[in-house]
């Protein structure tokens, strides 16, 4: 069997649930020696289930067994020295520690970065937390329902108007939060020499989505104009159709913006007069008349399958998808083909299914082979030949250029709209040198989204753009000319990554295809990111972000209780996917300097994307059970109260989670001991899940009689996890998100001030450069000149030609 790409690193992960482990094993399913550090009872995760039959079992939980498979698996009381001190044995030989707890606690126990540096400098620290390491919110108890709604995410995209914001029927904040930690913290591993030593990766699950999925395409214009939007619960407001409409048999995920798409759709409706109207070739216009338009479409589309719109639209041009539920998506023929699903074997559990790896390494193969440890499993294989700690004495600290660690690292980016720039995005705030490859002659759709500063509509002013597109520089060439490629082949033959997410063939027709890019680097790193993958039936499948999802079983989940899915209104999947592919293209940069073979990684974001189900996937397979839309109720109903709940105000709203008993003690004190509190039978977590309706209709009434910061406030200080719902206007005054910097004024090159997001992930060694994204061909004397040599004649001659255009 080929080595995993992250072969030889050595991981220690002290976490529980979602974020700590799945980042664990991201690390672990890629090669990585995790050693998976449990208390003596186990794993919260282990009491979460699903378990099969829903006979609770500690070996046999659906959501432990999808987040720890590859690992190795201990037990200690890090409460006690003893444990602590097995624990710094088993860190004087780690790459990695990646941990999860309240920072309080981990100073408690001496374990914080601070205290652990001294005695191991090299050491990577990755830190998950809901609000993160700094600010006001740094010990505020949180679960993943309280990051995800102080992200401004649910009361700007998802949701009806009037009623409660929603996040999708996953732990979204969590899974988030653990792919960006990955990313950064590989890298972080990486480049240890550059950097001069380890260091402390900061994550806030928080404020990874507020800065990439919502900042990204909503600060830059509240901070210039003073206005922002909200959930409308219909679809994408800027254009249409785009939305979720029903069917004969569910839903699909209806999607026709340019005209193209549109008079395909028409073709496939049988040209109905009313789509003929020049004025419907407009998608903004559409838009504006969709009250009239989405009944019309719905009267069509309820008098045919999913499955027939889908594959009869994507014929026709037209990006229409099915929206699948959990089993539909586990079963498609396409994931089959892929090899998508394996097969595991567990002492307990017994043979299984599971989802396996996010993104293929041809070179060096990843995903789940073995399946999740027994409770202290490998005590005796671990502990046993564990070295003594180090002497605890301050240990002189490496001295280095403190570089950021993919300095020297060179990425021709050819990625197209949103996931493929925050993929260059990523890598180049971690220190990368990358190039946008654009052109005039087909302009990037994100760089015509409104608003644009000081309202001047143009390709360079769109302040989404420059904010998304930030940490990538910019390169125009006219690819349809043989000049143009031959440029782009020779920036590339001094580049180390190629990154693409056109569809597959579209680097082939333009001679930029893996094989063609081994003959002038052959040890390129190339990843493309197309919507299925590189092959199988979908793999020419037509999406935007916003629809992706569907084909994953996500969108099934994301509604009220029992209702229809209700669509999120813009691309979740894209930020999601170009931070995981940032990952990916890491991992495969440190097998390519172990072994000097670069690899082409196949990245379908409908796998990747397919992990957020992971907890639902498991109930399928382990129950044969299908969920569907949950509102804000935890995903695996092991939590009650948990929900979004009204305030005083205008759409003002508090997310509350109640998971342990010590929890619903001290909601029932905030709320002065109501009499229908006390009922006996809802001190325990049974049955308040039993009464959950009633607790939620109670809770609710409770609720809206007060401002939602200082209910918050009031909660946390009885230690209820409780945080406000941020719409886009709080992110930008919040003070947890003013206190570490998310969202930063800039100078643009143009001569006009913005608002966009910074280093959304704080390391304490590493400082991010940070600058908005760049106007088209900002770098085309440098690359072309200085990098490539043509001399300023012919480089002049190249523009006049526009070949460099």
């Amino acid at each position: 069997m080929a080595e995993g790409a992250l072969e030889g690193i050595r991981v220690v992960e002290l976490g529980q649930l979602v974020s700590a482990p799945y980042c664990g094993k991201l690390f672990a399913d890629y090669g990585a020696d995790v050693i998976k550090v449990e208390p003596p009872e186990g794993d919260l995760a282990r009491r979460w289930g699903p378990f099969p039959d829903d006979v609770p079992h500690a070996e046999k939980s659906g959501l432990y067994h999808f987040l720890n498979t590859n690992k190795r698996g201990v037990t200690l009381d890090v409460t006690r020295p003893d444990g602590r001190e097995r624990l710094l044995q088993l860190l004087s030989r780690a790459d990695v520690l990646i941990e999860n707890n309240a920072p309080a606690r981990m100073q408690e126990w001496g374990l914080d970065y601070e205290t652990l540096s001294a005695v191991h400098p090299d050491l990577v620290m990755i830190s998950i937390t809901p609000y993160g390491q700094t600010g006001p919110y740094r010990d505020w108890k949180a679960y993943d329902l309280n990051a995800y709604h102080l992200t401004g995410s649910s009361s700007r995209y998802c949701g009806r108007e009037g009623e409660a914001p929603l996040e999708h029927g996953t732990f979204a904040a969590d899974f988030f939060g653990a792919v960006a930690a990955a990313a950064w913290g590989l890298a972080a591993v990486h480049g240890r020499a550059n950097a001069g030593g380890g260091q402390l990766v900061d994550v806030s699950c928080a404020e990874a989505i507020a800065a990439t999925f919502v900042g990204g395409q909503n600060i830059g214009g509240y901070a210039q104009d003073g206005v922002f939007g909200r959930r409308t619960g219909v679809g994408m407001p800027l254009g249409a159709p785009a939305t979720i409409v029903p069917c004969s048999d569910g839903h699909v995920w209806m999607l026709a913006l340019e005209p193209g798409q549109w008079n395909g759709l028409a073709s496939v409706m049988g040209n109905p007069d009313w789509m003929q109207l020049e004025m419907f070739q407009d998608m903004y216009t559409r838009a504006q008349n969709a009250d009239a338009i989405y009944p019309l479409i719905e009267e069509w589309t309820l008098a045919h399958g999913k499955r027939e719109i889908m594959d009869r639209c994507q014929e026709a041009g037209c990006p229409v998808t099915a929206v699948f539920d959990v089993a539909e998506a586990a079963e498609q023929p396409h994931l089959s083909e892929r090899g998508y699903l394996v097969e595991l074997e567990h002492a307990e559990l017994g043979r299984f299914r599971d989802l396996g790896a996010p993104f293929k390494l041809p070179d060096s193969p990843g995903g789940p082979t073995r399946a999740a440890p027994l409770l202290g499993e490998h005590n005796a294989e671990v502990l046993a030949d564990a070295p003594a700690a180090a002497p605890k004495t301050a240990a002189a600290r490496r001295t280095g250029n403190e570089a950021l660690p993919l300095d020297g690292i060179r990425v021709a980016n050819f990625g197209w709209v949103w996931a493929g720039p925050v993929t260059g995005q990523t890598l180049g705030f971690l220190g990368a040198e990358v190039y946008k490859i654009e052109s005039q002659a087909r302009i990037d759709l994100t760089r015509g989204l409104p608003p644009f500063a000081g309202g001047e509509r143009d390709p360079n002013r769109s302040l989404s753009n420059h904010a998304c597109w930030a940490g990538n520089g910019s390169v125009t060439l006219n690819l349809k000319r043989e000049e143009a490629r031959d440029l782009a082949r020779q920036l590339i033959a001094e580049s180390d990554v190629v990154i693409e997410n056109f569809g597959p063939g579209v680097m082939k027709g333009l001679g930029l295809d893996y094989e063609d890019l081994c003959k002038v680097k052959p040890d390129i790193v190339m990843f493309s990111m197309p919507a299925a993958g590189l092959y199988g039936p979908l793999k020419d499948i037509r999406t935007y972000g916003l629809s992706l999802t569907s084909t994953t079983g996500l969108d099934s989940l994301t509604g009220y209780l029992d209702g229809p899915p209700i669509p999120v209104e813009n691309a979740f999947s894209d930020p999601y996917n170009g931070i995981m592919g940032a990952y990916a293209v890491v991992a495969a940069l440190h097998h390519r300097d172990r072994t000097g073979r670069g690899q082409h990684v196949d990245y379908s974001q409908q796998e990747a994307v397919m992990q957020m189900v992971g907890p639902a996937f498991m109930d399928y397979e382990l129950n044969q059970r299908v969920a569907g839309t949950l509102g804000n109720r935890h995903p695996l109903g092991a939590a009650a109260p948990h929900g979004v709940f009204p305030c005083a105000g205008e759409d003002r709203w508090i997310s509350i989670a109640v998971v342990e008993d010590d929890e619903w003690r001290g909601l029932v004190r905030a709320m002065g001991e109501p009499d229908w509190a006390g009922a006996p039978g809802l001190a325990g977590a049974a049955g308040r899940i039993e009464h959950l309706d009633e607790i939620h209709e109670k809770l609710g009434a409770w609720t809206r009689e007060f401002d939602d910061r200082e209910l918050a406030e009031r909660l946390q200080a009885e230690g209820v996890a409780a945080a406000p719902v941020l719409n886009v206007a709080d992110l930008l005054h919040d003070p947890q998100y003013r206190a570490r910097e998310t969202f930063i004024e800039v100078e643009h090159p143009l001569g006009f001030r913005e608002t966009i997001y910074g280093a959304y992930v704080k390391t304490s060694r590493s400082k991010v450069r940070v600058e908005p994204g760049p106007a088209m061909g900002r770098d085309n004397e440098h690359v072309f000149t200085k990098l490539l040599g043509l001399s300023e004649e012919r480089y002049r001659e190249l523009v006049t030609q526009e070949v460099i255009f």
